[in-house]
Order: structure tokens, then sequence, then C-alpha cells
């Protein structure tokens, strides 16, 4: 399993609605038929299928309940996450409150993240990319074994 790969270009409906490429979806061997969709890093929304929002959430097991910034964290998580499932169309529901957090308005950039799925304002990815302030090949060679 490579994982979720692939930059591809949405648009949301009058509706709400995304549409998931398929090419995005058959990446991975991985359903989205039960995924969760919150808020992000870096101004984008996660789309996480359940395994991996399970693997997320074990990960919170090990903070004590005094853990000023896991608490945090994991309000600012929890209070944006939300289920979806693909209707018919394999399109998902992005509720309007979380897409007026992030920017999206109707234009976005869906990234597969091997693990997970991001969805962008199309603008604000763009945004990050050209003010994130090194070249990939910079980042490459700090990253890369």
């Amino acid at each position: 399993m490579p994982g979720f790969l692939g930059s591809y270009r949405g648009t949301l409906d009058a509706k709400n609605r995304l549409h998931i490429p398929s090419k995005l979806r058959q990446s991975s061997d991985v359903s989205l038929e039960v995924s969760y969709l919150t808020l992000g890093l870096n101004g984008c929304l996660f789309l996480f299928p359940r395994a991996e929002w399970d693997r997320v959430m074990t990960k919170f097991d090990h903070f004590s309940f005094a853990h000023d910034q896991a608490n945090f964290f994991l309000r600012m998580l929890m209070a944006n996450a939300g289920e979806v499932s693909p209707d018919g169309q394999n399109r998902i529901l992005i509720p309007p409150e979380l897409a007026s957090q992030v920017g999206i308005t109707r234009e976005v950039r869906i990234l597969g993240m091997i693990r997970r799925i991001e969805i962008w304002s199309a603008e604000r990815f763009d945004a990050y990319l050209s003010g994130y302030g090194k070249t990939y090949e910079e980042v490459a060679s700090q990253l890369l074994l």
C-alpha cells in the first residue's frame, strides 16, 4: 500500500460537497467509507480514514489530563471533528464553519499525504508554498536519509 498520493484540484458545489477524486481513492487500499474530517495544520483540513483516526487518538492515551499542550491540541482537533462518509458520487460534505476557518470558498487543492488527505483553499495552498522560505531541495537535503 503506497498510501494516499497526488495533488488534485476540486470545487465545492453549492451544497458544500467535495468530490474525492477516484485516482486519489485508488492510490491507497484504505477505505474512506467512514472517515473523520477536522481542522488540520497550516490552514488546511485533514481527512483521516477510520484506522488512521484511531491511531492518532491512541497517541493521546499517553498524555496526562494535566498536560496543557495536549489538552489544547485535542480540544481544537475534537471540537472541529466530524465523521463523514462519501455519498454515491464520492462527495463529502465540508461543514461551512470548518470551510470558513481555513478559507475554503470554492476552489480547493486535495493532497494525498500517505495516511491522510489534506484539503486546502487553492489560494491558501499557493501562498503556503510560496511563503515557506526554503526550496524543495533545501528541505530535501535536511530530511532525506
